[in-house]
Order: C-alpha cells, then structure tokens, then sequence
C-alpha cells in the first residue's frame, strides 16, 4: 500500500536520545534535592511467619537515625493493592513471603539506614510455606489470606465440549509447564518525595500509572488528593513490573512523619524479592482433532502462582484464560484458570500477561498433533488459523486484521525451507521450528479504558504536548509526536513533549495492554483536529473572510484566493491578546455493546488482537545439551508503522525476552531456602546469545479505527519466541521438552 505520509512510517530519531546515551537523562534515582534523607527497608528472612514481636529500639538510637518506621505509623489506609486491596504496606501481624517489607528506616545517609536495619530484631512463629497452586488447593492446606487461597477461577466455555470430543478422531493429552521470571529492567523500582510547607506532598516516581499512585498514596497518608502531586522521572524499563506502587507508597510515607525530603531504592535483590514476577503456571491441554487436522475440541486446565498477593493475578489470569487457543478456530472449547495464593513472591503485570504462557502449551500442542498424525506442521496451522469473521471461544468476531495470519504462515513456508537448507555445525544437531501469536489490546471489558492528551501550540511555532501516560522507554512520546506532525503537516522537530505531572497533565490512564499507539495516538489526532478548528475561528480576524473560505493545510491557513498565513503568524497575533490554543483529546477503548459478549466476567473479553510468528532455527550440542539460537525470523503485524526503528527495535527487545524466557530465565528457590536474587545467578540474555542471523518481516493490514490504520506491538513480540525455540529443540533432538526454561540437563 503506497501513502503519502510526511511522517508516519519513517526513521525519526527519538529527542530523548542523546541524553541518554550521554548519561544527561534524570532518572527518578539521579534527581537531588537539597537535605534529602534515605529510606532503607527492613524485609523479613521467612516466607510464613506470625510476627510475635518487632522490636525497632536499637535501630532508633542508631546515630544518624532519623526515624523508624512500622505499619502503626500508617495515618491512613495500611493496605493496598492493584485489583485487590490485600498488600500492606509495612506488614504489621503476619509475613507472607521471604523479602516482605516490614519496616523503614529514614537516616542522614544510605550507609546509616543500612547499618541501623541491622539492629532491628524480630520474633517470628514460622508457618509451614506453601509454594505451588494445587498444594494451595488441598483440603486441609493452611489459609495464606482469610477468603482462602483461590483468588480467582475462571471457567470460560463455546460450543459442546462432550459433544466435540465424541466426535474426534485422535484425541491428545499433555500438560506444560512455565517458570517465573523478574522483568530484569536495568532501573530498579525508586521514588523520591518532598514534604512541602503547605502541606501537601510531591512524589517522583518511575511508574507505569502516575494517577493510580496518587490515588494510592493519598488513601494511605490519609490526604486529599490534591495535596498528593506525582511527577514521573525518566523511567528505565517496565515490562508491566512498575505498574505497581509499593515503593512510592513508602517514599511517600517517609516524607510524610519526617516532614521531610526522602529519597527510596531497591538494590537488585530487593527488586527480585518483593515486586511483581510473570506468573509461573502449570497447563494440562485435552485436544480432539480429525484425522484431516482440524481441531474440534479444546478443554484446558490451568494453575498459575500469583505469591503472596494478588497483584495483577485476576486480570492475568483472564487474559490467559482468552490466549489458550492462541490463533485457531475451535469449536468446542473449555478454559477453567485458577489463580492462586502461594507464599512465593508475588507476580502480577509482565509482558504479555498471561499470553506468553497459554502460547507455549498451545504451539507446542500444534506440533504435536502434526506429528501424531504425520503431517506438516505448517499445513496443520493452515487449517485451523483464524480468519475474519470467525468467532473465537468467548464469542468474539476476528476482524480483517486476522488476515495477517495467512501471510504469516506462507512466510514460515518460505523461511523454514532456507533454514532447513542450512549447514550444521560439526557434532551438532540442527531443527526449526515455528510458533503463531494473537495477543489482545486493551484493558478488557468493563474496565474503564480512555485516555485523555493535551496539546497547547506555542507562540514560537511548536507544539507541546502534555503526555498524560509514561513514557516507559518504548517511544510512546516519539509515537505521539509523530501522529501529531502528520495530523498538522509540520515538521517533527516542531512536537516536544512535557513532563508528565498530575497537576498540570491529563490522566491518561495506565501505559499497559498494547494499547498505548492505539489510544494515544487517537486522542492526540483529536486534539490536533480541534486546534486546527480553533485556528480557523481565529483566523477570520486576521484575513477578513468567512469561516466557509479557509483551510488549514500544513503549517498555514489558506484563503480561497490562495492566499497564506502561517499558523505561527495566527499564534503569535493571538499571544499578543493572550489567548492560548490549547486542546484536550480523549480516545476510548472500543467495546460496542452489540458485538461485545456479555456472559463474562469483568475484564472479559478483549475485543482486538494482533497477531505474528516467529520461527527459529536451532543447533543443540548433544554432548553438553547447550542450545544455540542460530537464526530466527520473526514476522508482525502492526497495522500501519509509525516510527520503523521502533517498530524493529520493539521486536529484537521481544526477542530477546522470549530467548531468555525458553533457554536461561528462572527465579527457583535455593537449598538454603532463599530465592535466586541476583543477577550472578539469574540469567538474561546478552548479545552474544542473540541469533547471529534475526530478521524482522513488518506487516500492515490496518486496523480501521486505529491511528493511520496503527495497532499495538510491545508484547506480542516475544510470546512466539519460547515455543518457536521449544518447536525447533523437537525437531533437532526428537525430544519433547514440555516445560520452560529448557535446560542442558533435560537435553542430556
């Protein structure tokens, strides 16, 4: 498709980056105010335990001590959380998990508050931990939360699944399993906040939702929430992890008794212990297909750990439980989920949220079934792809974007015979393998989901925009930025963007979901369409003529003489009388009552998808089990590209996390019965591990309602990575490696 945009689609180079690449960027953590105390946290060394007694006195004499801090000195609420409200704060009668925080020293310097936590002593009467869901679930397993420990279940079915499976030919059972693995950003979870001397608070944060952590903090300290102002630093990374508040909460709280300025880091370990994992889950698939390949029926079984709190559990739990059929048409089909309490730490938001697991059982299941029955795994996915118009298990209709499928798979046909035709390295055994993905946009239904951008155009010819979502390090500014160029016909270099602060920025909801293109770049070309009509009003006074007579077309007002005026010339003139032109936007997430089911529970269904591929080409060493990842290609769809680079650089980051997520990532526990908590031990990938050949084949069948046609990317990117890799080690080995992460020791 040939368009004429000026600068949707190109290779704009981000304003952010040479600050960062030349270290001037101000993250939260890099931001000094003057007399700035440090908070340190005391975390507890038991997974379960009853507090008999805290005991803070030699911590309080310390010299340099300011304060030290428990849940007795919380003015307000003492527990938070995203859905459900079950996490204290500083923890008060009961620990739940090894590294929960239980309570806060505030000193002069880091150093004093480190020393002085070492003086605070604790009496426990330790409980027997749980660690798995189905323990979790046992009749007489010890309650972890009053309601007990099933947090949420899920039971979602279409069709007749009796009825389907009677009809099927071959019927297939397996069960698969996933890990838990942290977000790795390289900014560990900080906040920063000052006391002000009208009594109100500002908070810096690096956060995923700024307007949800004001709401938070403002129910704890027992504010109005007007004297709560949250400011977002530069923030490093979040993958979904820094959705939740819990280090603000206490930076917050610091300010607040020591009517003071506080700063709060997590070291790495921190980090690890006690802030939000993707959830490990167990799946047990039941598949009934004919002979010819197509599937009839589907009923799965899943259990995911979401620790010691909820988190973000319940909606991940949905999510996956929508994913389980990936990108197929089955008629018949059955999805119970429970999400559970352990005494784990706690997962919530990551990546793909629930996706990335329901994807590893569903494509390796495919490449089962094409093996059981001796055909081609690509042929098996052919015949049950989705197509538009087909409804899905909760009764959705795929729309035209589903067309990217078909595509998808006759570029696995074209890539698998190059890959195939490969020389292997000596003593090594070489396989491809492939893997679909459909991921959902947004929030889900009936859950509030719009997002509100501002614009204001300047006296000096640029435009600001009051971004009301974080930025988390993905481009979300350089997207909007964009739109808005294209939207007004003037150059990039003319947008900048502001920092966002509660006080003088929209809400524009949490950034999350793979909706952030999506919606903010619909509400940004809202808000650039009113400054434009806005423009127009004025500029009668200026020309002379009716409203019915000019236009504005890129950067000026033209008469129907053709005669010009500069937007700028108009914005000055109006400078000049102090009017602004400023413009609100505000874009909704779409969930038509007449096509969105109705049965389900909240957060259910998501309505729009995006799919890809990814296939990967292995060679495994039989003697050591090592596997290496030598080529992979990996095929979206994204609607119409806004910024190519970053595009491209969304889908290699995916496919790094995916690499990590199959081969190197997990967080088990020791044999000294603390969880792996450092980076010594906890594997991410590297460069040298990334494929030597990674190909990235960008699609566009636009979404209609979309910005230009655009739709969402940021997770979708890795959750075909790990079963493509999976699907590959199969075919090198002939061995069926049914959990992640697939390790030498289950290759020898």
């Amino acid at each position: 498709m040939v368009n004429n945009f000026q600068t949707v689609g190109k290779r704009v180079i981000r304003k952010d980056a040479m600050d960062k690449a030349i270290g001037k960027a101000l993250y939260t953590a890099d931001i000094k105010l003057e007399n700035t105390l440090w908070a340190s946290v005391f975390r507890s060394t038991c997974h379960a335990a009853e507090i008999i007694n805290l005991d803070t006195s030699e911590a309080e004499k310390y010299p340099g001590v300011v304060k030290v801090v428990t849940a007795k000195d919380i003015p307000g609420k003492k527990s938070f959380g995203a859905l459900v409200s079950d996490q204290p704060a500083l923890a008060e009668d009961e620990v739940r998990h090894y590294g929960e925080p239980m309570a806060m020293v505030i000193a002069r310097s880091q150093t004093t508050a480190e020393e002085a936590l070492r003086l605070i002593k604790v009496d426990y009467l330790p409980l027997d931990p749980i660690f798995t869901p189905k323990e979790a679930l046992t009749p007489d397993a010890r309650q972890i939360h009053p309601g007990g420990n099933l947090l949420t279940k899920y039971d979602v079915e279409n069709g007749n699944l009796v009825e389907g499976f009677s009809h099927s030919e071959i019927i297939l059972e397996e069960t698969f399993s996933v890990q838990r693995i942290s977000p790795g950003y390289m900014e560990p979870e900080n906040s920063l906040a000052r006391w002000n001397a009208d009594d109100s608070i500002m908070v810096w944060v690096s956060s995923q939702q700024p307007f949800h952590d004001q709401e938070i903090i403002a129910s704890v300290l027992s504010l109005p929430l007007d004297r709560v102002q949250i400011i977002s630093g530069v923030i490093g990374g979040a993958f979904g992890g820094k959705e939740d508040p819990s280090l603000c909460i206490l930076a917050a709280l610091a300010s607040y008794l020591v009517k003071g300025t506080v700063r709060i880091c997590n070291e790495r370990k921190d980090s690890f212990l006690a802030h939000p994992k993707r959830h490990p889950a167990e799946l047990s698939l039941k598949l009934g297909a004919n002979k010819d390949g197509s599937i009839v029926a589907l009923d799965a079984q899943v259990f995911m750990d979401t620790g010691a709190y909820a988190s973000y559990g319940p909606a991940v739990g949905g999510l996956l439980t929508e994913t389980v059929g990936g990108s197929y048409r089955i008629p018949n089909m059955r999805v119970q989920t429970s999400v559970v309490y352990t005494n784990s730490p706690l997962s919530g938001a990551m990546r793909g949220f629930g996706a990335p697991q329901s994807h590893f059982a569903i494509e390796c299941m495919m490449d089962i079934l094409a093996e059981k029955l001796g055909m081609d795994a690509i042929v098996i996915r052919q015949k049950n792809i989705l197509h538009p118009g087909d409804q899905v298990f909760t009764r959705v209709v795929v729309n035209e974007t589903a067309n990217s499928l078909p595509r998808i798979l006759t570029k696995f046909e074209e890539v698998y015979q190059r890959y195939s035709a490969l020389p292997t390295k000596p003593g090594r055994l070489s396989g491809v393998g492939f893997a679909c993905a459909a991921q959902t946009m947004g929030l889900g239904a009936k859950v509030p989901d719009s997002s509100t951008h501002r614009l204001t155009w300047l006296p000096d010819g640029t435009v600001r925009l009051h971004l009301g979502a974080p930025e988390l390090g993905q481009g979300l500014a350089t997207i909007a930025e964009q739109v808005i160029a294209e939207k007004l016909g003037i150059p990039y270099s003319l947008i900048t963007t502001a920092e966002l602060d509660t006080k003088t920025t929209p809400d524009g909801n949490v950034t999350c979901a793979s909706r952030m293109t999506y919606l903010v770049g619909n509400a940004v070309s809202l808000a650039a369409d009113n400054l434009i009509e806005q423009m127009l009003d004025h500029a009668i006074e200026l020309t002379g003529k009716s409203r019915q007579d000019l236009r504005y077309e890129s950067g000026y007002i033209i008469d129907n003489h053709d005669q010009h005026i500069s937007a700028r010339e108009v914005i000055a003139h109006l400078a000049e009388r102090d009017i602004t032109l400023q413009a609100d936007g505000t874009a909704s997430f779409p969930y038509p009552p007449e096509s969105t089911p109705q049965h389900l529970p909240i957060g259910m269904p998501h309505v729009m998808f995006v799919f890809g591929g990814q296939i990967a080409r292995v060679e495994v060493d039989p003697e050591l089990g090592t596997v290496e990842v030598t080529h992979l290609t990996a095929i979206h769809d994204v609607g119409q590209v806004i910024n190519r680079t970053g595009v491209e650089g969304q889908i290699e980051g995916g496919v790094a996390m995916g690499l990590g997520y199959a081969l190197l990532e997990e967080m088990p526990i020791k044999p000294n019965g603390q969880w792996v908590n450092s980076f010594t031990e906890y594997l991410l990938p590297t460069a040298k591990d990334m494929p030597e050949s990674l190909d990235i084949l960008i699609l566009e069948v636009p979404e209609k309602s979309g910005p230009f046609g655009a739709k969402g990317l940021a997770e979708i990117c890795l959750v075909p990575t790990g079963p493509a890799i999976a699907n590959a080690v199969c075919n090198a080995t002939g061995k069926r490696i049914k959990h992640l992460p697939i390790k030498p020791e289950d290759l020898l």
